[in-house]
């Protein structure tokens, strides 16, 4: 069997190079290097203004990474002073990957803003500005956890991360705010909602950023691990489709 295919999602950014500034797409190695270390095979999906039918034909698993905030348009809301780095392409983009895994049985994995957009995608909302208050930015290195966070006995996340208190490192100034339609809460720091899964879909959400942690903390490891396998599984279904129907 091949080895699974995993999309990761990517941010926009116009970069100055030796022909001038170059409208480009950036992601960080590490999204790369958790599928790789567990036994996937990454892909880079720019976010293009023109999005292709099919997008993610051949994938079998998806990654919606962290970056800037989420137009508030699209829940509903005008922006505060302190929201940035919006891209309408990107938020556009990823929609329709999300959309598509879900058309396709693809497994999801959403990180920070990733789990933000799934969230406003069935029809939730954010919170604009996390008070500083509550410490959700840290200043040590990204590697090392800044906080706890408490999942449900009966999660999915809970097994994957083989307990039910796990610590994660964080890098949000945003949170959910009004639950979207068939998510569940399976994560807390306070009041603060950290994890959520889907009743009606393989998905996994994450407000941190565990690609920092996967060489230091085995439960993030198997965020990556658990996604791999699950998109393992969906190759060999699609597979065994077209032999049944060649």
């Amino acid at each position: 069997m091949r080895t699974p295919l995993i999309a990761i999602s990517a941010a926009r950014q116009t970069v100055d190079t030796a022909f001038g500034p170059m409208p480009s797409t950036v992601q960080n190695m590490a999204y790369a290097n958790g599928v790789l270390a567990a036994g996937g095979r990454p892909a880079i999906l720019p976010s293009t203004a023109t999005i292709p039918d099919g997008a993610l034909e051949g994938f079998d698993g998806l990654i919606l990474t962290g970056g800037g905030d989420i137009s508030p348009r699209l829940y509903g809301e005008d922006p505060i002073d302190t929201v940035y780095d919006v891209c309408d392409i990107r938020d556009d983009f990823e929609i329709e990957l999300y959309n598509e895994a879900m058309l396709r049985g693809i497994p999801v994995l959403a990180t920070c803003r990733g789990m933000q957009l799934v969230n406003v995608i069935r029809g939730g909302t954010l919170v604009q500005e996390v008070s500083p208050d509550r410490g959700h930015w840290q200043d040590n290195p990204s590697h090392e956890p800044w906080h706890r966070v408490q999942l449900e006995p009966d999660s999915e996340l809970a097994r994957i991360a083989k307990s039910l208190s796990i610590p994660v490192n964080s890098y949000h100034h945003q949170g959910l705010g009004r639950l979207g339609k068939g998510l569940r809460i399976v994560g807390r720091e306070g009041d603060v909602i950290e994890a959520i899964e889907a009743d009606d879909a393989s998905l996994v959400g994450v407000q941190w950023h565990p690609e920092h942690m996967v060489d230091y903390d085995e439960a993030q490891k198997a965020l990556f691990v658990d996604l791999v396998e699950k998109a393992a599984a969906h190759a060999q279904s699609e597979q065994l489709l077209q032999e049944q129907y060649s």
